[in-house]
């Protein structure tokens, strides 16, 4: 291809003659091409962000690992690895196969792996059910949708940012990736959470006789002469302390786990070690 047909090609251009070439086995040149599926969701959502009528030449280093870093998300986003290779291969064909790009973009596509301690069991959070209460299942949905209109409201203030000018230096269209780039992996991860949750009726576990996400419980500090305090015992997407509602993560919610009404409890507090005892469970 000749360098000035390259630099009008659009992302979408480019990716219709990706896909093409996957189809008629011509992927790379003087090979056959494997029978790797082609994963038209991962490409749909890197043509997505950027405009579709943007030249794949005017993509950055930096663009490409903006949105590598908006997919990687909290770095347990589901298929988020499977989504990026299918991106990383799309643009290694671009520069290798028909000189769309000067640099070869995919060495920016930043992909994150789990590592794991020599010996540590890895488990797997795809399977792990999260306990919600109803009040925080509905506020979890609910800042969902209102994330979803401020992501569709940032993708208009990124056209209009890239139409002032030249994206190499344009502060306003980076701030607006950046934010985008927050609001998605939020997203995402708001997603995951309502995807793998049950719901729990608040102060009616399955077994009152142990502390579990969903119980209130009734706490004595032994440090003090002040009345016992009442926790609720929820999941870490739906704590507010101001509200005594505690995270089953928090030094206090994993001291209290398990607990049986007598028990005494240790925590480690900004005050040092201190000492409770579970006074009554509902």
């Amino acid at each position: 291809m000749t360098s000035e047909a390259a630099d009008t090609t659009t992302i979408q251009e480019a990716l219709d003659m990706y896909v093409r070439s996957l189809k008629s086995g011509s992927r790379s040149k003087g090979k056959s091409s494997s029978a790797k599926p082609i994963d038209h969701k991962a490409l749909y959502e890197f043509v997505k962000y950027f405009p579709p009528t943007a030249c794949l030449q005017k993509l950055t280093p930096s663009d490409i690992g903006q949105y590598a870093e908006k997919v990687n998300g909290t770095g347990t986003t589901p298929g988020a690895t499977a989504q990026l290779q299918a991106v990383k291969d799309f643009l290694a064909y671009a520069k290798k196969n028909e000189g769309l790009t000067e640099e070869n973009l995919a060495r920016y596509v930043r992909i994150r792996k789990a590592r794991s301690r020599a010996g540590a069991t890895v488990v797997s959070t795809e399977s792990q059910t999260i306990e919600l209460t109803s009040e925080g299942h509905a506020q979890l949905v609910s800042q969902r949708e209102r994330l979803v209109q401020e992501s569709e409201s940032l993708v208009e203030e990124i056209r209009r940012a890239r139409a002032d000018g030249d994206v190499t230096e344009n502060s306003p269209l980076d701030a607006a990736r950046e934010e985008q780039g927050r609001v998605e992996a939020r997203i995402q991860e708001i997603t995951s959470t309502l995807d793998k949750s049950v719901i729990i009726v608040e102060g009616q576990t399955r077994d009152r006789k142990v502390v579990k996400i969903g119980a209130r419980v009734e706490v004595k500090d032994l440090n003090s002469s002040r009345d016992p305090k009442i926790y609720t015992l929820v999941n870490r997407t739906e704590a507010n302390p101001l509200d005594y509602r505690i995270s089953d993560d928090s030094p206090m919610g994993k001291a209290l786990l398990g607990k049986r009404v007598g028990q005494k409890l240790q925590v480690d507090t900004p005050r040092g070690k201190q000492s409770y005892e579970v006074v009554s469970i509902a």
